[in-house]
């Protein structure tokens, strides 16, 4: 009798597969996540320098903070953020060849190995001095140093950051870049540098391919080709300083003990796509849907992230970090630069 009446309540409550799914899935948040990402792709070819996933974060802000009973999508907006951003950023391998860093001369790997290190290392060290949050300084170093939003957020998916960190951190860097496509043009001429070191300082010190771009071919089509150059070997980077962060932190929780280092799983997966990308083994075809699959797959996650972003916080904290970011990008440019000019011709 037992028996009987456990699976009758069973078949009543899941009777077949999908409404298992249904149970199991938060849709409503899920389907406002879905809402906004695509609202987001569309803006964002009204305003391309600002980006679906700037705006995916700060329309989640905004819809977080003004939706009633928001606490009913809450666990769709983390199931976004938790499931698809590993996902994403492990197809963003497809964007990396690795022949790019047969293109990059020595001088050129110098220059991107400094403005990684100066980056996150300036943002250590501003951080301790003006006491913001560790957390915080280490996303908008990774940010500026590496690969802007993507960079932000596998750092802070190995790291285990907050929401409110991460999207700070996320508006911070892609201001800074915004405006850096103006900017670092206007500099490199007023420095009066040459092709070559025109290319590996806008390379070299925008955060977001897309910025490297427009900044560099806004410039001549020689400069921004090797911008872009630059710009990519400084995105390979990605995998192995998430790496080494996650062994700094895994070591920093452990109390100065011995801790098994464990390197996350989509940053192997990360690598495994760009190796099978740059064989040649995936068809265009397939190539084109893993790249826009990973593109709103991040989209939607930036998504998440913002849903359960606090506005009041965001806005007592937001402008002493953009000061923050613009300091620590400030003193990269700086280093960038003087190597530049101590190394002459040599790109």
């Amino acid at each position: 009798m037992t028996h009987t009446d456990t699976h009758t309540d069973t078949q009543t409550t899941y009777p077949n597969a999908v409404d298992g799914l249904r149970h199991k899935l938060p849709w409503r948040g899920l389907l406002l996540v879905l809402f906004i990402g695509l609202m987001s792709s569309e803006l964002a070819h009204f305003v391309p320098k600002l980006g679906a996933v700037t705006i995916g974060i700060l329309l989640g802000v905004l819809v977080g903070n003004l939706l009633p009973n928001m606490k009913h999508y809450n666990a769709g907006a983390v199931f976004a953020e938790k499931r698809f951003l590993p996902i994403a950023i492990v197809l963003l391998g497809i964007e990396l060849q690795l022949s790019t860093l047969i293109e990059l001369g020595p001088m050129t790997l110098v220059v991107i190995v400094a403005t990684i290190s100066t980056s996150i290392g300036a943002a250590i060290l501003l951080g301790r001095w003006f006491h913001y949050s560790p957390d915080l300084a280490l996303l908008i170093g990774a940010g500026n140093g590496i690969c802007g939003s993507s960079a932000v957020a596998a750092t802070s998916y190995a790291i285990k950051a907050n929401e409110e960190d991460t999207g700070i951190s996320i508006s911070v860097v892609n201001l800074l870049g915004t405006v850096g496509i103006f900017l670092l043009p206007a500099l490199v001429n007023l420095l009066a540098l040459n092709t070559q070191q025109q290319g590996v300082v806008i390379g070299g010190s925008l955060q977001a391919v897309g910025q490297v771009v427009a900044a560099g071919y806004s410039v001549n089509e020689t400069v921004g080709t090797l911008a872009t150059v630059v710009k990519m070997g400084r995105v390979l980077m990605l995998g192995p300083v998430v790496i080494l962060l996650t062994s700094v932190v895994s070591r920093r929780q452990g109390n100065g003990s011995h801790v098994k280092m464990r390197i996350p799983s989509f940053i192997i997966g990360f690598f495994i796509l760009s190796i099978i990308s740059s064989l040649g083994l995936i068809p265009d075809p397939l190539l084109e849907v893993i790249r826009v699959a990973g593109k709103y797959l991040l989209i939607f996650a930036m998504v998440g992230i913002g849903l359960r972003i606090h506005l009041r916080k965001l806005l007592r904290t937001g402008s002493q970090a953009l000061l923050f970011g613009m300091a620590v990008w400030a003193i990269q440019i700086a280093v960038v630069v003087a190597i530049v000019w101590v190394s002459g011709v040599l790109f």
